[in-house]
């Protein structure tokens, strides 16, 4: 007898195993349980191997790009608490900022990164970006000089900054 219902139970068993799984089910204690596809996975994202923190669709289309780091006169430079950096795109033929970012930093150098509409441009100009770093009273501590802008859809740029 035992021998009839171990046969039995390994036809039952192989035939278990046989089925394609997605068919196969399984009743145990009036409980039927049926497997689960796994999941379709999407392919992995594309590394980049560039370097670049960001990638180019981070940039709007038709905008242009500068980034680089404010540097001081010697570097890890320690700025007091609420130190602020103020980087400018300034038309320098018209006397007027056309982009500002400020924003607070505990040392030198700190990295900056700019986006704006060439459109707002005009080809008989001269452009640079300068920058400031101020106390939390507004007091100007480090200045740049005028930094010519290069020519590009992403540009570096780097602003060094020496004592007022």
């Amino acid at each position: 007898m035992n021998r009839s219902i171990s046969r039995s139970l390994y036809v039952a068993v192989s035939g278990l195993l046989l089925v394609s799984p997605a068919l196969a089910q399984t009743t145990i204690g009036g409980v039927t349980l049926t497997p689960i596809k796994p999941a379709a996975t999407s392919p992995a994202a594309p590394v980049s191997t560039s370097g670049n923190d960001y990638d180019a669709e981070s940039i709007p289309s038709g905008y242009r790009e500068v980034r680089g780091r404010v540097t001081g006169p010697s570097e890890g430079l320690r700025l007091p608490a609420g130190g602020r950096i103020m980087v400018s795109l300034v038309d320098l033929t018209a006397a007027k900022a056309l982009v500002d970012i400020e924003f607070g930093t505990t040392r030198l150098s700190t990295p900056y990164q700019m986006v704006y509409n060439p459109v707002r441009l005009n080809a008989a100009h001269k452009y640079a970006v300068r920058a400031m770093i101020a106390d939390r009273t507004g007091k100007v501590l480090y200045r740049s000089a005028d930094v010519s802008l290069p020519d590009g859809k992403r540009v570096t740029l780097n602003v060094p900054v020496t004592a007022r």
